[in-house]
């Protein structure tokens, strides 16, 4: 027990992992659900928080053996390199995440009613599994940062797709619009997340962050960019003040470009505002 706790302070902090999960959900739910939220929109958006951190979770083990050899090379003080945690008890994790994701996507096929919902949240499924294999061109990929990140992305128009199926959204502007500020603002997360230069034991800099590969400046654009054009899309079918809020954490990231801290703090602070304001307006 000792070292799974270990695995998921050091590689998946949970309480972190679960209010980016909840963010998520939120944020979802209000581009797919063009009512109001009421109790049975309370417990969708729940489960989805749940399906989405269980993902992370399996996700997050599944890259353990993806990137086996980049970690063992460049980062030998991490748990599974430095035999904090077994492989056993990685694939239980594995394992049990899965079965947690899979009984969450059930059971809110049942509530809403919708039962192809599952299907389509099959389809995110095998596009996990193919981003596991790199798409069976993994050399290629690795020499391609930005094709490899574009690639990973469009997992996200998965999820949405799903996310439409779960409340039978039909509205043409929401599905284009609303899907779109997903897939950038999800996209934005992910830039945020490795918003840092790491350093392998050597003292030399890893080139597998954006900063470390793209530069501060292009990394810092493209963020912004991302954030602000998500408000602006949602704006355009809830309240205008979306658009602002995206525009204005465009400009702050923009503002704070010289702290690292600062910047994933405006970017997960848009992220918030925008999901909570869409959800509740």
């Amino acid at each position: 027990m000792r070292s799974v706790l270990t695995y998921f302070r050091e590689r998946f902090p949970l309480p972190a992992v679960l209010i980016l999960g909840l963010g998520t959900a939120i944020y979802m739910v209000a581009v797919c659900s063009p009512e109001q939220p009421d109790s049975v929109t309370f417990s969708l958006t729940a489960l989805v928080a749940l399906a989405f951190t269980s993902f992370l979770l399996r996700q997050r083990v599944m890259d353990e053996f993806k990137d086996r050899g980049h970690d063992d090379l460049n980062y030998p003080n991490r748990p599974v390199q430095r035999g904090a945690i077994s492989i056993k008890k990685l694939v239980g994790l594995g394992i049990a995440a899965f079965a947690l994701e899979l009984s969450s996507v059930i059971s809110i096929a049942a509530i809403s009613s919708h039962w192809q919902s599952i299907y389509y949240y099959l389809v995110v499924i095998a596009f996990s599994l193919l981003t596991a294999r790199e798409f069976f061109i993994p050399n290629w990929l690795n020499r391609h940062f930005t094709t490899y990140y574009i690639s990973h992305q469009l997992i996200f128009v998965f999820f949405i797709l799903w996310g439409f199926s779960i409340f039978g959204t039909k509205d043409e502007l929401r599905l284009s619009a609303g899907a779109i500020s997903f897939i950038l603002i999800m996209a934005s997360l992910e830039i945020m997340r490795k918003y840092e230069i790491r350093t392998n034991s050597a003292g030399e800099v890893v080139k597998d962050t954006y900063l470390a590969v793209w530069g501060k400046t292009q990394t810092n654009l493209v963020l912004a960019l991302g954030v602000a054009m998500s408000g602006v899309l949602l704006g355009l079918f809830e309240s205008t003040a979306l658009s602002i809020i995206g525009v204005i954490s465009g400009l702050i990231i923009i503002g704070v470009r010289k702290s690292e801290r600062a910047v994933q703090a405006a970017t997960i602070g848009g992220f918030f505002v925008l999901g909570l304001v869409a959800y509740f307006s």
